[in-house]
């Protein structure tokens, strides 16, 4: 909120009129108006009386504030991954540089635009050079606020720093902040949900309850893929096996995307670089791929999906999802070490060129 604003803002809710305010400060009422209107700024003089009649500082007067709210921060993660979402991914960096400058002291809301471009980013198709350039930028932002004061979001970053160091295979930052993490973390998820049904609050805690969930189980997900890697990488075929067809069972079970069915079979085809049984699941994994996943239709996450989906369009939010991570399958297939031994295969080309041009035509 600039001056023009505030001063607007707090005439109001102070009950004035703008005559009595310019016969408080012994200036016209039409000179108020243009204050307000932001042609015109109060001259420095008449500051600190404006401040006081309006019962703010001078520090709100002029919009210096440390913090946003939560609904603030909130809202403005949602425009900026509402304006990454329709492909302007350069207006998207500029707003939250800008808001960033402007409350450079804010964690949360530094913590929440870093997280929420990163995810804009995984999910788009800009060109690597800009993509490396903004991906600097949110590794800059997460550092900055590595060490804050507060332990929810220095934990969140910590962690999700050395996962990114990880996966960029630099193991000696990685394990430098894995041993800033603690050993021990207080699961709070029952005890907040008693909290809500305390309070009457049935739905929120239905909710809350469903968010965890999905959270654990893509979690399980994930320790059932590595563990089947480790496995077939170990030749330990049968074992590998197992656990891929407890992984399709999961999927089923727990309502997840049915994409996942099909990557337990093309990480044990991989392993092994069976090029007709990898071609064959790499079709069907984008064919998953180009059918959004309605999580509404499972009883464990459809109050979640109306909460998440509906501030932007579940249609058109969900066909961005599956378009997105069409593009970056592709993308690793193309350019990552583990697909190699396919690259020269001319149907397996034939099929990324076809699934490209369904993405453009979605």
């Amino acid at each position: 909120m600039n001056m023009s604003e505030q001063i607007r803002s707090h005439r109001k809710d102070a009950g004035l009129t703008q005559e009595q305010v310019a016969a408080y400060l012994g200036v016209s009422a039409p000179a108020v108006n243009k204050w307000e209107k932001g042609n015109t700024y109060p001259d420095i003089t008449l500051l600190p009386a404006l401040a006081r009649l309006l019962k703010i500082d001078m520090n709100e007067l002029f919009s210096f504030r440390e913090e946003l709210t939560e609904f603030e921060t909130g809202q403005f993660a949602n425009e900026i991954a509402k304006i990454a979402m329709e492909g302007n991914m350069d207006a998207a960096f500029e707003m939250a540089t800008t808001k960033i400058q402007e409350y450079p002291h804010c964690d949360s809301l530094i913590y929440m635009v870093a997280t929420t471009l990163d995810g804009m980013l995984v999910l788009s198709d800009i060109p690597d050079e800009c993509r490396e350039k903004y991906r600097k930028t949110v590794f800059d932002w997460l550092e900055r606020v590595s060490d804050s004061a507060d332990e929810k979001i220095r934990h969140s970053v910590v962690y999700l720093l050395a996962a990114k160091y990880l996966q960029m295979e630099e193991y000696e930052k990685a394990g430098s902040f894995l041993e800033r993490l603690p050993d021990t973390q207080i699961d709070k998820t029952l005890l907040q949900t008693r909290l809500f049904l305390h309070e009457k609050d049935e739905t929120a805690a239905a909710v809350f309850l469903e968010g965890k969930l999905l959270q654990a189980v893509g979690n399980i997900q994930n320790y059932l893929f590595q563990l089947l890697e480790i496995e077939e990488q170990n030749g330990n075929h049968r074992e590998a096996e197992e656990i891929a067809e407890i992984s399709e069972k999961m999927c089923s079970l727990f309502g997840l995307w049915p994409y996942g069915t099909v990557v337990p079979r093309l990480l044990i085809a991989l392993t092994r670089k069976d090029e007709k049984k990898s071609i064959q699941l790499i079709e069907a994994a984008l064919e998953e791929l180009h059918k959004p996943w309605d999580m509404g239709a499972s009883p464990l996450y459809y109050r979640y999906s109306q909460k998440s989906f509906d501030r932007t369009g579940k249609s058109s939010a969900r066909s961005f999802i599956s378009k997105s991570f069409a593009r970056s399958f592709i993308s690793d297939i193309r350019n990552k070490e583990e697909y190699g031994f396919l690259r020269e295969n001319m149907e397996l080309e034939n099929i990324l060129m076809k699934y490209e041009k369904v993405s453009a035509l979605l």
